[in-house]
């Protein structure tokens, strides 16, 4: 626990350096506009994640320093609203806010698309943000599924419970999930059988940034980020202690799950938070009324978090552990059949430091993670037995401005992976993999209305395959890396902006890409890799104009991407057989291959409010990907268009969407095709108050017309169908 003992004295020291600064109470008076109090409202300030959340008096408390802080204050139902906080060291200060109601989620900041939190104005990335209502009304079993609506994102998925964004065609190792800021590191990237360990009940926000951004989250980070905000580690002080619960329930997959979590404070600069949850659900219903066999799943999770804030410094630590267990459809007979059972704990930590000299403040992350499950075929034996160790280090400084220098950060990277592989059925060697990155950014300003963002980072990748009897003597690969970014943001007017960016971003090849050579049993297939693999060099344009207003919200965004050398498991269209023990099987044979390709595509979401609390959206994305000889990139999404009308007071909201799914482009030799469809959901939900408490009951109804339908994305198409009609009942309570 070597990282544990580091971050508490990064802590003590932080303290100190506060002990010296004089400063004073600062009480915030958060009303709507009739003079209501607005409880659970957020108050931060400044780079460091100081904040304090209002009570049901509408009233949060907060210490600062002296001197002048840029806030922002922002509640559920509410436009943001920036704040600007005098201390001048007198006892306390009091400052009244009133807040706009608006049927619309509105962000106003993204924590992910930049080094520091940064307006969306003022990005040039395409960044879509799920608030706690938004979250409400998709909310699905898997973190995937519950982003699958979003502009430019769809679902890879072998089986319900194993699944993974998609995002601009992109997916794997070409996406990065995080939780708070740092990785979730588990196998989800590796390999279509694998989930990501992370329960979408936990989210309080989720951010996705599309289009590579790499520089700041490591090379591959082609595709994009999603990042679940879920405040484990409580730097925003709530003013009493707050209690929540939340369950839901579904037919589709006969069961449900919950999760409570109590954030306790201890004074105004220091919070404990423990929360638990789990799910369990039986096997997947199809439009037939048959089940998709042997994909049940169950998980628990628990975490312990401490945070403190005070003075211009936070940080804190959180335990996490999450258990799992699930199955893997099969192809044609259950002796096929897969379930995978196993755990991911970590110990995570942050630390926001004062800054000196140039350096504003110092932001450091933290985390060690081991994770380890075991993929049990039908008889009861452990096919391959997979355990991952890794430690990750972050240290970001935020830049003051000067002269043109307008916004800028400087940071180091660190991370170490060590990949245990044993069992019969073992798809790589145990590996290594060490990653260490510089990162620079910078943002350039010579007129109010305009900004130019540019940055760079220089990355060392090391790939070691050790000594295996399956796979042979140890093996080695280097990859050295530099990418770069640039690009202009124009403010148009307030709450609107147009961005323009070029990219050229590095992605190393994956151990499953260079080393695979056996027959994988949760994909169905014998898939070799290919250790002569050089690195993809994706060179890209993004064009990005973005509206976030109390009455509309709009982005509209194209890219076009060229890959020097992209990677790919490609279908041969022949079996090959495969003997393990006394078993022999015939798998179709994908091997791993590297030629040129581009993408070219774009998304769109529009939100207005065309009525007090009436809300009309449309949604829309499509991608083309191509090689070099105009053959189709495989499992790339179809285009898609969907409109959506809902009405949201605050206390009712009811509302339906039609998404119309075209059918799925040219595919390469050996796809399945996936068929278009017509898809129509509807939900309707109540929030009632009594007391201090807050209850929300929301009924949701997916497929509507329980039509079959199959995600283009996923590897197991063309035998593993996706849900038929799904109802989902979800209950909220908070104090």
């Amino acid at each position: 626990m070597r990282i544990s003992s580091f971050l508490i004295g990064l802590l003590v020291l932080a303290s100190r350096v506060a002990a010296g600064q004089t400063g004073g109470a600062v009480i915030v008076h958060l009303t709507s506009a009739d003079g209501s109090p607005v409880a659970g409202a957020r108050v931060e300030v400044g780079q460091a994640g100081i904040g304090a959340s209002a009570g049901i008096d509408g009233r949060a408390v907060l210490r600062l320093p002296r001197g002048t802080h840029e806030g922002l204050v922002t509640a559920m139902g509410f436009v943001p609203r920036p704040l600007r906080l005098v201390v001048d060291g007198a006892d306390s200060v009091r400052v009244r806010v009133t807040m706009e109601r608006t049927a619309l989620s509105l962000a106003a900041v993204t924590v992910t698309a930049a080094p520091t939190a940064r307006g969306l104005s003022e990005v040039a990335a395409a960044v879509g943000t799920m608030d706690a209502r938004t979250l409400e009304r998709s909310l699905a079993s898997t973190l995937a599924g519950t982003l699958g609506r979003q502009a430019g994102v769809a679902v890879r998925s072998q089986g319900p419970a194993a699944s993974m964004p998609v995002i601009r065609g992109l997916t794997g190792d070409r996406i990065v999930v995080l939780q708070d800021g740092q990785r979730a590191s588990d196998l989800a990237a590796s390999a279509p059988d694998h989930g990501i360990t992370v329960d979408p009940l936990a989210a309080r926000s989720i951010e996705i940034v599309r289009g590579p951004a790499a520089l700041l989250y490591g090379s591959n980070a082609l595709g994009g980020v999603v990042n679940v905000i879920s405040d484990d580690i409580p730097t925003v002080i709530p003013a009493q202690r707050t209690t929540s619960l939340a369950l839901s329930t579904e037919s589709a997959s006969r069961g449900g799950g919950g999760r409570a979590e109590v954030v306790q404070p201890l004074g105004h600069h220091l919070a404990l938070a423990l929360k638990a949850g789990g799910r369990s659900h039986e096997d997947q219903r199809l439009p037939a009324g048959d089940r998709l066999g042997n994909t049940s799943a169950r998980n628990r999770s628990v975490v312990i978090g401490a945070g403190a804030a005070r003075d211009g410094w936070s940080g804190g630590l959180a335990w996490r552990r999450y258990g799992f267990e699930y199955g893997l459809p099969y192809r044609s007979s259950p002796d096929e059949g897969v379930r995978l059972r196993g755990a991911r704990q970590e110990v995570t930590g942050r630390a926001v430091l004062p800054g000196i000299g140039r350096i504003a403040s110092t932001r450091i992350d933290a985390g060690w993670q081991r994770y380890a499950h075991d993929e049990v075929v039908a008889n009861g034996d452990v096919a391959t037995t997979l355990g991952l160790a890794t430690r990750q280090l972050q240290v970001i400084g935020a830049l003051r401005p000067i002269g043109v220098a307008s916004n800028g950060a400087v940071g180091l990277t660190l991370s170490r992976r060590a990949n245990g592989v044993t069992g019969e059925q073992a798809l790589t060697p145990p590996s290594e993999v060490g990653q260490a990155g510089l990162v620079l950014f910078e943002e350039l300003r010579a007129h109010e209305r305009l900004r130019f963002p540019v940055s760079a980072r220089v990355e060392r990748t090391s790939v070691r395959a050790l000594d295996s009897d399956l796979f042979g003597p140890a093996r080695s690969r280097r990859f050295d890396a530099v990418s770069a970014s640039g690009g202009v943001v124009w403010s148009l007017a307030p709450g609107s902006s147009m961005a323009f960016s070029a990219a050229r971003a590095v992605r190393a090849p994956s151990v499953e890409e260079l080393f695979s050579r056996a027959g994988h049993a949760g994909t169905g297939a014998y898939e070799i890799g290919n250790p002569s693999l050089s690195p993809e060099v994706t060179r890209g344009l993004d064009l990005v104009w973005r509206i976030e207003r109390s009455g509309v919200r709009a982005q509209l965004a194209g890219y076009h991407s060229d890959v020097d050398g992209w990677i790919g498991m490609y279908p041969t269209g022949r079996d090959t057989t495969v003997t393990v023990g006394e078993v022999t099987k015939v798998l179709p044979l994908f091997t791993v291959s590297q030629r040129p390709a581009r993408l070219t595509g774009m998304e769109f979401e529009l939100e207005r409010v065309v009525r007090q609390h009436l809300v009309l959206g449309v949604v829309g994305d499509l991608v083309h990907g191509r090689d070099d000889q105009g053959e189709a990139l495989p499992f790339m999404p179809g285009a898609r268009l969907g409109g959506h009308v809902r009405y949201d007071n605050r206390r009712f909201q009811y509302g339906a969407s039609v998404r119309q799914q075209a059918r799925q482009g040219a595919v390469p030799t050996g796809e399945y095709r996936a068929p278009g469809y017509t898809q129509v959901d509807a939900f309707a939900g109540v929030t009632w108050f009594a007391g201090p408490a807050i209850h929300g009951v929301l009924l949701r109804v997916d497929n509507a017309g329980n039509r079959l339908t199959r995600d283009a994305t996923s590897r197991a198409k063309d035998y593993a169908p996706n849900a038929g009609r799904n109802v989902t009942l979800t209950y909220r309570l908070s104090f």
